[in-house]
């Protein structure tokens, strides 16, 4: 593994950066509910690191002989002129920071001693481009990634690149799964911060290119992190999450509210000021020579354009409307996609795993029946391998009382119910959303795992030894792969004991290295554990 980051890794990094953030761009948009749910989050940050890489292209061409300095100035430069909304203005900064930091290093390229540094760097930078600075964001998580990294140099200053690197990334996803709780609209949702999920996704691809060397055609590594649902687990981290309710600062009224993006040059203090007093979501971030790239959200875009172009050059004016906002706070939007469970897990475990993953949950046809009835337009029912004849009452029942059409798409599993709504999309056509939800169940192939009681407590749950159920899971993992696939998905019954969840995500993980694993701890599972794979 490399001593240093050289012009050839950070070339290495950016793509592959790229490709996670296209291949994630999704899951991050599902997460999208702060500062507003526009679903645009993976898009941004998306377009702004394609921004970046293409003008490393165009400034020192694909051969990738550019020093860490020169190839690092290049991607902040592009990144900092395309930036898309608040989080690619963020991401900018970022890799500003990393060619400010290559700037100054005697050599050209950056060390392990270095990242910390060049995290702290990002840090700064980042709180003073944004107007109100909040935790529980992608700030948060870039800061604990610096620390992360900077507690390793402490404790061994010969610490290599690859162990300094890792450990921001490890960092970044324990400040990421705690983000749930920081900020209360992300904890109404239920999910994770959605830049701070960008983050996670660009650190993963350094230690993947450390890891893997200088080599952008393919893409290898897995993912680390958590579940984002509200279940709580090890894993990568699936973005399977609805809209949730936004920070009524933005307000909702008559005015259009509209989102501003341009580049500046003139007095930035009183660009930002102007910003401030017509708008809120304000980030300013400056390019290290004379132009300034800016964000906002305003309900006075004819005021605030006229002001802004009356105190310097305006150049490259995006103008994009925004979505409006509940005026109730707290109130979870109803999804159309309803998750049957057993009789009984309307609450606990399951419940929340399926309300987190975007859907309502049923557990009777009396209950489908009235979650059907009190949608205001089409409906689809997720079986889950639950009890048919009973969902057909229910839809008897809704079609005579409400006229309401719904489709069944039989899932057959939670595991099957869960890879449905990883590709459920909000607002999209009914027919075409159930289509891709089939579809996706289709391409999975899912087993039970059951242990036998190692012994019987009075009163409470049969007792399993827990490396039997580690060893099962990673059979039935074994078996399930043996036909192809890439994706893993394991659900283990919390009950099965402490730690469950971690020690079969490690047995898959080292098993299978190539492969995504998600790993999921459920109270109340009926079985010790199920295993999709795709």
């Amino acid at each position: 593994m490399t001593t240093a980051l050289t012009g050839p890794y950070l070339r290495s990094w950016a793509v592959r950066a790229l490709a996670g953030l296209r291949r994630h761009r999704d899951e991050i948009n599902r997460l999208n509910v702060f500062p507003i749910p526009d679903s645009d989050t993976g898009t941004n940050m998306t377009a702004t690191m394609e921004c970046a890489v293409a003008r490393l292209e165009d400034a020192t061409g694909s051969a990738g002989d550019a020093d860490a300095a020169e190839t690092a100035a290049a991607l902040a430069a592009g990144a900092v002129t395309g930036a898309r909304g608040n989080s690619g203005m963020v991401l900018s900064q970022i890799l500003r920071a990393v060619a400010d930091t290559a700037a100054m290093s005697a050599t050209g390229d950056l060390s392990a001693r270095a990242v910390p540094v060049m995290l702290s760097r990002a840090g700064k930078l980042v709180t003073d481009a944004l107007s109100h600075p909040v935790e529980g964001t992608i700030l948060t998580v870039l800061r604990q990634a610096g620390d992360g990294a900077q507690a390793v140099v402490d404790a061994d200053p010969e610490a290599s690149l690859g162990t300094v690197v890792t450990a921001a990334r490890d960092a970044a996803v324990t400040a990421l799964e705690q983000t749930t709780g920081q900020l209360d609209v992300l904890g109404e949702a239920g999910v994770v911060d959605a830049g701070g999920r960008g983050l996670v996704v660009i650190l993963q691809a350094l230690v993947d290119a450390l890891e893997t060397g200088t080599e952008t055609g393919t893409e290898t590594g897995t993912e680390t992190g958590t579940e984002t649902g509200a279940a709580g687990g090890t894993g990568s981290f699936r973005g399977s999450v609805g809209t949730g309710p936004a920070d009524p600062s933005h307000g909702a009224g008559s005015e259009p509210h509209l989102e501003l993006v341009f580049t500046f040059r003139g007095d930035a203090a009183a660009l930002r000021t102007a910003l401030g007093e017509l708008g809120d979501s304000v980030v300013v971030v400056g390019d290290g020579a004379d132009a300034h790239r800016a964000h906002v959200h305003t309900r006075h875009p004819g005021q605030l354009i006229e002001r802004i172009f009356a105190l310097g050059s305006v150049t490259g004016l995006r103008v994009e409307a925004l979505p409006e906002q509940p005026a109730a706070r707290g109130v979870r939007p109803v999804s159309p996609v309803i998750a049957l469970l057993p009789a009984g897990a309307a609450t606990g475990g399951l419940a929340d795993l399926f309300r987190g993953a975007g859907a309502e949950v049923c557990d009777t046809s009396e209950s489908l029946a009235e979650a059907l009835g009190a949608l205001p337009g089409p409906g689809i029912v997720l079986t889950n391998g639950q009890d048919t004849a009973e969902v057909f009452a229910g839809l008897d029942r809704v079609g005579r009382e409400f006229g309401r059409e719904v489709t069944v798409v039989d899932t057959g599993s939670f595991v099957g119910g869960l890879a449905a709504l990883a590709v459920h999309s909000p607002g999209a056509d009914p027919d075409d959303d159930a289509e891709d939800m089939a579809d996706a169940v289709h391409g999975q192939r899912w087993t039970d795992v059951t242990v036998p009681p190692a012994g019987q407590q009075t009163g409470q749950d049969p007792v399993v030894d827990v490396v039997d159920v580690v060893e099962a899971v990673a059979a039935a993992v074994n078996a399930l792969l043996a036909d192809g696939g890439e994706l893993v998905t394991v659900l283990c019954r919390a009950e099965c004991g402490p730690g469950i969840g971690d020690a079969v995500a490690g047995a898959v993980r080292e098993a299978h290295p190539d492969a995504e694993v998600h790993v999921v701890t459920v109270p109340g599972l009926p079985v010790d554990a199920q295993v999709g794979v795709e």
